[in-house]
């Protein structure tokens, strides 16, 4: 059985952005940081004691839950900077997914929501196995490569229960709870209406009902966590009675994404939202604090991947200030510069490359492993061979790998196969896929390009 995640469309450009500045991995210990220890599990000896205690139904229960605590959603992925950490979740998860009687875990789990005492820790629990999975997106239907048809209904199971357990009762708890998933969900659930009838606009006994929770809310849509901004300013546009505070929110958010759609709801039309974005978002850029900035430039980078109506069309006076970031001490911020400057790169095409290719021979490699993708389309240059050449020699298997993407896998394979042999994981997986693809053009699986 193979792992796998649904990740909401929403949070890819936060993940690009988590990915582009990750610590190395520690090889001296199975976890590079105890940021992903838990009071259960702190080594793999004690993974593998509860891996073995989802045999016995005496210990089953508990031992799901901590297998939760420590690999469910969100905190569980393949995709950690550590792949040491991302094999010990790996373990967890095939472990739950496979575990003998899991519809009546679940069983349990929900009846344990009827138990005030329990409510909040089984949510938590439903969420965490769910692990985000909606089966139905837009139009299709969502199948999780590896996962049985009868654990994907109990994940989708698990989450509509979830979900629907919050009433205004226990989001005003989840609100406050230490446990961020309890409260990002807790957020995004706050206003919505439980009829089916009339668009599911909220009735006058809902408005009431919620409206005690208004001071909760508006403190955590003011407050430094970036994810909860977005989420809580997303339900308190359904809400009655907030015009004027998401009013002045506009003025003090610092977050292009939450900007986005705090404008995109409030100013109707194409070009008012165009207008009233950009005069807010320019500062950003020039922000004293540099989060801001590399956020406000992992967002230009991601405008081509956003709906066409969030499709900014960003002009001279930003493409300056992403040249100016390219500059920047900081590697964080020349990163998300290159990242954006692939995006703008049209708006002058002799500067851009130009920039690129100074930028070839940067200290940091997550900036040259985006250096190819800007030089894309000037291929045919002399100047851009040269800077190719070099980068397809870099010391960083990450930076060789995606240029040879960009320059054509075709034409690499023997530095495909030297890469798939090589001391780092992730690569070697990558490129190991690139060439079943070559060998197999048709019906090969799905391969990583560009991020």
């Amino acid at each position: 059985m193979k792992t796998a995640y649904i990740l909401p469309v929403s949070l890819c450009a936060l993940l690009l952005a988590a990915r582009a500045h990750a610590a190395a991995p520690d090889d001296r210990s199975a976890f590079s940081t105890n940021h992903w220890q838990t009071k259960s599990v702190a080594s793999e000896a004690d993974l593998d004691r509860l891996v073995s205690q989802l045999q016995i139904p005496a210990k089953r229960f508990d031992a799901m839950l901590a297998l939760l605590e420590f690999a469910g959603w969100p905190k569980g992925n393949v995709h950690n900077p550590d792949p040491k950490v991302n094999a010990l979740h790996k373990k967890a998860i095939d472990a739950i997914q496979a575990c003998p009687g899991l519809e009546a875990v679940i069983d349990t789990m929900i009846a344990g929501l009827d138990d005030p005492k329990q409510r909040l820790p089984m949510i938590a629990a439903l969420l965490q196995f769910n692990g985000g999975f909606t089966r139905h997106m837009g139009s299709s239907i969502v199948f999780v490569y590896g996962v049985s048809e009868e654990v994907m209904d109990l994940m989708e199971k698990a989450g509509q229960v979830a979900n629907a357990a919050f009433d205004p009762p226990t989001v005003q708890k989840a609100l406050d709870d230490p446990d961020p998933l309890l409260r990002l969900t807790a957020v995004r659930e706050f206003a919505i209406s439980r009829q089916v009838t009339n668009f599911y606009k909220l009735s006058d006994a809902e408005i009431n009902q919620w409206k005690p929770l208004l001071p909760q809310m508006e403190k955590l849509a003011a407050g430094d966590d970036q994810s909860i901004r977005y989420a809580a300013v997303d339900s308190l546009l359904r809400m009655p009675g907030t015009e004027s505070f998401l009013a002045a929110r506009e003025t003090n958010e610092t977050s292009a994404g939450v900007l986005m759609i705090l404008i995109s709801r409030r100013h109707g039309g194409a070009e008012a939202y165009q207008q009233r974005f950009l005069a807010l978002f320019l500062p950003l850029l020039t922000n004293p604090d540099e989060s801001v900035r590399t956020e406000a430039l992992m967002f230009i980078g991601a405008n081509s991947n956003s709906a066409p109506m969030y499709h900014i069309p960003f002009g001279m006076d930003v493409f300056d200030r992403v040249i100016a970031s390219a500059k920047a001490q900081s590697a964080g911020e020349r990163f998300a510069a290159v990242f954006a400057l692939v995006e703008v790169r049209n708006l002058d095409p002799d500067r851009a490359r130009e920039t690129f290719l100074n930028l070839v021979n940067d200290p940091d490699d997550d900036v040259r492993w985006r250096i190819a993708y800007g030089l894309a389309d000037q291929l045919e240059r002399e100047d851009v061979q040269k800077a190719i050449a070099t980068l397809l020699q870099d010391k960083s298997p990450l930076v060789r790998y995606f240029t040879i993407l960009v320059a054509g896998a075709a034409k690499h394979i023997p530095e495909l196969e030297a890469l798939s042999k090589g001391p780092n994981a992730e690569v070697a997986d990558w490129a190991a896929q690139q060439l079943t693809q070559l060998a197999h053009p048709q019906g090969s699986p799905r391969t990583p390009n560009e991020p």
